[in-house]
């Protein structure tokens, strides 16, 4: 495995981040995607390697797959107030660019993969039951979506990179 650097994201990236964890009570990081189609499934592979880390209580995580409607249950069961929701997005920029989007964006302007509706129908159904709810949208371009293909090493790096990150900033949240 690379090794980490936080200095490989910029600070705004950075902020963003923590600045959406600040005042978590519950944290749910949703993986999405599809396995079948190479870089669609950057998201399910953050989750495979968040889940080899030792995570604090607070931190669930969801292997969603291509139906991220079908966990509406278990979150509005867990109520967490923070969510982060990991896929591919087609940003038409380089293989493995990590960013950040508003939902507004994600149902107009990028291909949030093939999942785009139940994102956004995700948190409007969410929103009715669960107080003070944040969701934050990361999204990894990708290079190759067909079938049967294999996760590229852009997006493979990127996903070791992202949860990387998390995970650090997960830790130094629950450390203050």
């Amino acid at each position: 495995m690379d090794s980490f650097s936080i200095e490989d994201f910029n600070e705004e990236f950075l902020e963003k981040i923590r600045s959406f964890l600040q005042g978590v009570k519950t944290l749910a990081i949703l993986g999405v995607g599809n396995e079948d189609n190479g870089d669609d499934a950057v998201g399910l592979k953050v989750i495979d390697i968040l889940e080899e880390k030792t995570l604090p209580n607070w931190v669930k995580l969801y292997y969603c797959e291509r139906v991220p409607e079908h966990f509406i249950g278990k979150l509005d069961k867990l109520k967490p107030n923070r969510i982060i929701v990991i896929d591919a997005a087609d940003m038409k920029d380089s293989p493995g660019v990590i960013a950040i989007f508003p939902k507004e964006i994600i149902s107009k302007e990028y291909n949030f993969s093939t999942h785009t509706l139940s994102l956004t129908m995700l948190e409007e159904f969410l929103s009715y039951t669960i107080k003070d709810l944040d969701i934050l949208y990361v999204g990894i371009q990708p290079k190759y979506t067909v079938f049967e293909s294999p996760l590229s090493e852009e997006c493979f790096k990127s996903a070791i990179e992202l949860s990387n990150l998390l995970y650090f900033i997960i830790i130094e949240n629950e450390q203050n």
